[in-house]
């Protein structure tokens, strides 16, 4: 009982990492929309020499804070080891080790893009579209070890026997779909203009909202869980205590 207070403060870290990553990654950093593909050198030059300061906040921002993520994943995983019940703990190590991993291509990419605003006066302009070409081929093309956490924890929790399963199972199902959508992003290196393109609406509006989400809906199911696995702890404790104890426990 003394620890859910801990997942339970996990799992908000989960919106958490959700408001820094937009604030920081995409208002600051000017990912959210990303800068198109189809932009000359000269033009992603400018872009980084008029913006660099807020480019260097958002992207410290986003390196301070992208450890938020692993951290909500342990929460997803401790809830999956209630499902569990101490078998095969596979599905929740696999899911804890692609949150862990999703983490890795965030503070990459934002170290590439910062790289790109620490000096953008002395860098020639094809240097500079680089350095941006490199960071969202990164983070895009990085998709599997999150595709990995959302299949790990769609398959751990679809195998709860419970006659009503501590997390829904449209959760999971949703968790996996998210997952195998993920795939798209591996035609965005052949697109530079269109829905495919780094910034067109499959592989950005769309990929990016279902991931944001992914994160709401799975907080939501986690703090539910985690409250329902302390329901049933109450219940057992209570029943655990002999009848009638609480009069002699007075009259002593």
């Amino acid at each position: 009982m003394s620890q859910l207070k801990y997942v339970r403060f996990c799992a908000w870290t989960g919106p958490l990492f959700l408001l820094v990553f937009i604030v920081c990654w995409g208002v600051l950093g000017y990912n959210i929309p990303p800068l198109s593909a189809e932009l000359s050198a000269a033009d992603m030059a400018q872009h980084f020499r008029l913006h660099a300061n807020q480019v260097r906040a958002g992207m410290v921002g986003s390196m301070t804070f992208a450890c938020l993520y692993v951290v909500w994943g342990l929460s997803i995983t401790k809830v999956m080891e209630v499902v569990e019940a101490g078998r095969n703990n596979v599905m929740s190590t696999l899911q804890l080790w692609g949150a862990g991993l999703t983490v890795v291509p965030i503070l990459v990419s934002s170290s590439f893009w910062l790289a790109g605003a620490y000096r953008p006066e002395a860098l020639d302009a094809s240097i500079l579209q680089l350095i941006y070409d490199m960071a969202w081929l990164l983070i895009d093309l990085a998709y599997a070890v999150t595709t990995l956490q959302m299949f790990a924890l769609g398959v751990g929790f679809l195998a709860d026997e419970r006659e009503v399963p501590l997390v829904p199972k449209w959760v999971s199902w949703y968790s996996i779909w998210v997952g195998f959508m993920f795939v798209i992003e591996v035609l965005m290196p052949y697109f530079k203009g269109g829905f495919l393109a780094r910034s067109g609406i499959l592989n950005f509006w769309i990929e990016f909202l279902i991931w944001f989400f992914f994160i709401l809906v799975l907080t939501w199911a986690v703090l539910r869980a985690v409250a329902r696995v302390e329901q049933e702890a109450t219940g057992v404790a209570r029943s655990a205590v002999p009848a009638g104890s609480g009069r002699i426990a007075a009259a002593h």
